[in-house]
């Protein structure tokens, strides 16, 4: 879709520091893992993950980060913006036994996401990691699901303490299961309640292993957890540079394959990550040179 489309923001909701979600009155017809262009009619145009999507409306949800960002974040209800998309590749659809593997501002879009495989009618387990309480995002908003949602973060100061690769680590190697929610708090948990348990209550349960892997984050997040995806197959969500959205400006191009993020990409699978040299190496700046991680 290339039609450009002027929309009211519906809803401004306070996520964390400097993290907001923006919610605008829109069938768009997305779907999970797609971005939309948006722009502020004051200069420039940038790349937004879709973090819900109904038939009424959508969601992105955005971190502050510089000039255009600041601006967005000085819009109130009923002011104007312009969108264009839903652009991109989406995540594969499991029925199965999913682990998804969330990492900072990148985990709304596995909001979105979760509802749609829940209605297909797979089992999910979900990592929502971040570096501390302060930034740890959608907690509530995944305690509302039907899966198993395990909080992390680097320090430890909300739910288990390490990375989100950590956690999943511990997970895919040995086939457990947190039952953990820590951020309800129950004084006198009934018998039989499994909403609520402990801090560090890993329980065994289904040994099965997982069927499929999706990862949302920073690139050297996943780097570091593809290593431990060895005989399981994924798939990895990408934000980079956008410009155009259409394939067009080779800006978004990824080394060797010359693979462009905005059409074959944001979503990647397995296939082609194994195939991709620049993978947590470096990525483009606005002008296309090669900036080092």
């Amino acid at each position: 879709m290339d039609k450009r489309i002027t929309l009211k923001i519906a809803k401004i909701e306070d996520e964390a520091k400097d993290i907001k979600t923006f919610t605008f009155k829109h069938k768009l017809d997305a779907k999970p893992g797609q971005f939309i262009m948006l722009t502020d009619f004051e200069g420039g145009e940038k790349p937004f993950s879709i973090s819900d999507c109904t038939k009424e409306e959508f969601s992105i949800t955005v971190k502050r980060i510089g000039e255009f960002t600041s601006r967005l974040f000085q819009k109130c209800v009923g002011d104007y913006v312009s969108i264009r998309g839903a652009y991109g590749s989406s995540f594969f659809i499991s029925k199965n036994k999913v682990l998804l593997v969330g990492g900072g501002y990148a985990v709304p879009t596995f909001y979105f996401f979760a509802k749609v495989l829940l209605e297909a009618g797979a089992d999910i387990t979900l990592i929502n990691g971040a570096r501390t309480k302060a930034e740890h995002i959608f907690a509530d908003r995944f305690n509302e699901l039907d899966i198993k949602a395990i909080n992390a973060t680097d320090d430890g100061s909300f739910g288990e303490k390490g990375t989100a690769v950590d956690v999943a680590e511990r997970i895919l190697a040995n086939q457990l299961v947190s039952k953990l929610q820590p951020n309800k708090l129950v004084s006198k948990p009934q018998l039989g309640d499994t909403k609520h348990f402990q801090a560090g209550a890993w329980k065994r349960e289904n040994k099965k292993k997982f069927d499929f892997v999706y990862a949302s984050g920073p690139e050297m997040m996943m780097k570091t957890l593809q290593p431990l995806l060895k005989g399981v197959d994924y798939e990895f969500l990408f934000e980079r540079y956008m410009k155009c959205a259409i394939g067009i400006c080779g800006n978004c191009t990824m080394d060797p394959l010359g693979i462009r993020l905005c059409v074959e990409g944001p979503v990647l699978p397995k296939k082609l990550m194994e195939q991709l040299t620049e993978f947590g190496k470096y990525h483009r700046d606005a002008a296309g040179k090669r900036v080092k991680y």
